[in-house]
């Protein structure tokens, strides 16, 4: 065992290192004849696939933060060092792009692939190892086609001698799916089911990964006229209700309902042991004592940014009634101060926004709200214990839930217009019904004139439901890293440039913001307009729009001395999406020039 781990990380080292445009597999060390013997040796090599299914907000070895993280408009006001902001401000180019270097990842599976039928043993359990593989390729070719559209296909790892190859042009996005549909197929048909770990990629896993590109290839083909590929979309949104059907008619995975409606959806978030959740399809196991821990606090408590208007209002409230109706039809909903939104809403809303009143663990006083990044905190993923660094939480991260398979199901249904009330029943009102929100009925939908006026492209007698549909995905996987791919998909993407808002201040000087009905925090145009008296000021937290020179700090009020906080670097900075250019990222130039056969990504 130990030789061959020793031949694993030997294997590992050499396939990640990066040579020009395309990684190279150096012919002078270890022969891989060496290496693919055993059903052993092939577990080894598919156990490094893991690093690359943990999302990179929650992995602290890559260096990643959110800080570099693609933000979407579920963030209010964040930094401004994300590859969205910067493509809004129009500060990316082909000169100035990064990407198109992680061709080692590609290169890792494909070798795997060209040697994984040398080894002896089970043919079960190596087309098992085989499937992981392939499911691997697929997806990461389906980033790669979500980020440039046309790529090149490789089934084979290259060399050095392959120059025609190595060197080739695009292939086309209707064959690189195709390819990646083959590779899904087999994943689907040979990866072994559940073998009692929650932690190993299994069937339904594999399934779960075919309904995550299905939808969001048939909702792009379907939305993207640009693309002209309408007539397809159906096709994929057919494969996504099917293979979500798939993992629903095993039996083996539920939503999980322990805690009850005012803790079960947070739990999912703070468990140090999801392996027992009858929700988890896929999860990642961290350990405070062997040192395995994520970097996911990176987003608690004003860390990077503030969680969103918007967001906010995408939460439904209860009427004494007991119906569900949408935030902007309660009277008065947009001048709710921090306090008052809170009242009679959708439970999911705080248990993923701080509420008022909410103590960080271990301490006695009442958390305030930083409001240099808009005045909403985030707490879904919070670790309820003391002593948690940003880099040192360890509860179980989930990375495939059922609920996310349910929306899937739905979604899929509602864009081929086969929704029923009973489709509806097994699976959004399964969702609603942990935290007891009263089910969607299908003839009996709220018209939601906000969410009509953000996607203006959804028409049709399913218009409502759909839009209902993606409201409740919003609200069900806020902070799971779906969003800006959601609106990419939908050709949303016009919803990304406008300025995020935070909390609703309705005037200068002092506000409660902790629910106590006493002050907290006071908000000034400048440290000469605050009206506290000195000996009481260390009873509140002070921000002043003006700094002492008279220059704008880093937030204003919308309607100047009141409104909702923004970010000044908005009001000053250019946000704009520009259709259909910024659904595509450019290839680097230099990456072009190594390639002079690479064709510039579309509309660049």
């Amino acid at each position: 065992m130990k030789k061959a781990g020793f031949y694993i990380l030997a294997i590992i080292g050499l396939i990640s290192c990066n040579d020009s445009f395309m990684e190279r597999y150096p012919e002078t060390s270890i022969a891989p004849e060496v290496f693919f013997k055993t059903t052993t040796d092939l577990e080894l090599y598919t156990n490094t696939y893991y690093e690359y299914i943990q999302p990179v907000a929650y992995r602290t070895s890559s260096g990643a933060s959110a800080h570099s993280l693609d933000v979407s408009d579920d963030f209010g006001i964040y930094s401004d060092i994300s590859n969205i902001t910067n493509l809004l401000r129009g500060n990316i180019t082909p000169e100035t792009v990064g990407g198109w270097n992680n061709w080692g990842e590609l290169r890792r599976f494909n070798f795997f692939l060209q040697h994984a039928q040398d080894a002896s043993g089970e043919v079960d359990v190596i087309n098992h190892h085989i499937g992981i593989t392939r499911l691997m390729r697929a997806t990461w070719y389906y980033n790669m086609v979500k980020r440039y559209n046309d790529v090149p296909w490789y089934s084979t790892p290259l060399s050095d001698k392959n120059e025609e190859m190595l060197y080739k042009g695009k292939d086309s996005r209707t064959v690189v799916v195709d390819s990646i549909m083959a590779d899904l197929e087999y994943a689907v048909n040979h990866i072994l089911p559940y073998m009692g770990n929650k932690t190993r990629i299994n069937k339904w896993y594999a399934y779960a990964c075919m309904a995550r590109i299905c939808l969001h290839e048939g909702t792009f083909r379907k939305y993207h006229d640009e693309q002209n590929l309408q007539s397809t979309a159906d096709a994929f949104l057919m494969k996504a209700k099917e293979a979500a059907l798939k993992i629903m008619n095993s039996g083996l995975f539920q939503i999980d309902m322990t805690g009850g409606p005012d803790k079960a959806y947070q739990n999912l978030f703070i468990n140090e042991n999801l392996s027992a959740s009858s929700e988890i399809i896929l999860m990642v196991d961290f350990n405070l004592e062997k040192n395995i821990t994520h970097g996911a606090f990176h987003n608690f408590f004003d860390y990077v940014y503030g969680l969103s208007r918007s967001l906010m209002e995408s939460y439904q409230v209860l009427t004494p009634e007991g119906n569900a109706v949408p935030f902007s039809s309660i009277a008065g909903y947009e001048t709710k101060n921090v306090v008052d939104v809170f009242e009679d809403r959708d439970p999911r809303f705080k248990q993923t926004f701080m509420y008022p009143g909410y103590k960080m663990p271990g301490q006695s006083n009442e958390y305030r709200s930083n409001l240099n990044f808009g005045g909403y905190p985030q707490i879904k993923f919070c670790q309820q214990k003391v002593g948690i660094g940003e880099e040192s939480n360890y509860t179980d991260l989930p990375i495939c839930r059922i609920a996310e398979i349910y929306l899937i199901f739905a979604e899929a249904k509602a864009e081929l217009g086969e929704l029923t009330q009973e489709d509806l029943d097994q699976s959004v009102n399964l969702i609603r019904s942990r935290v007891n929100m009263p089910p969607t009925i299908l003839n009996n939908i709220v018209t939601d004139m906000s969410l009509i006026n953000e996607f203006p492209n959804v028409t049709g007698n399913n218009r409502n439901v759909i839009l209902e549909i993606r409201r409740e995905r919003r609200v069900e996987l806020a902070c799971e890293g779906f969003r800006t791919d959601d609106l990419y998909r939908w050709k949303a993407g016009y919803l990304l440039q406008r300025p995020q808002q935070g909390v609703y201040i309705d005037s200068l000087g002092l506000h409660d913001f902790t629910g106590d009905g006493i002050p907290d925090i006071g908000i000034f145009e400048n440290v000469n307009s605050n009206t506290v008296p000195d000996e009481e000021r260390n009873k509140y937290s002070f921000y002043y729009l003006k700094n002492v020179a008279g220059a704008p700090t880093s937030i204003y009020l919308s309607n100047g001395n009141s409104g909702y906080i923004m970010s000044t670097g908005d009001r000053d900075g250019v946000r704009d999406f520009k259709e259909p250019q910024y659904y595509y990222f450019p290839i680097p130039q230099t990456q072009r020039v190594l390639n002079p056969n690479l064709e510039q990504t579309i509309f660049w």
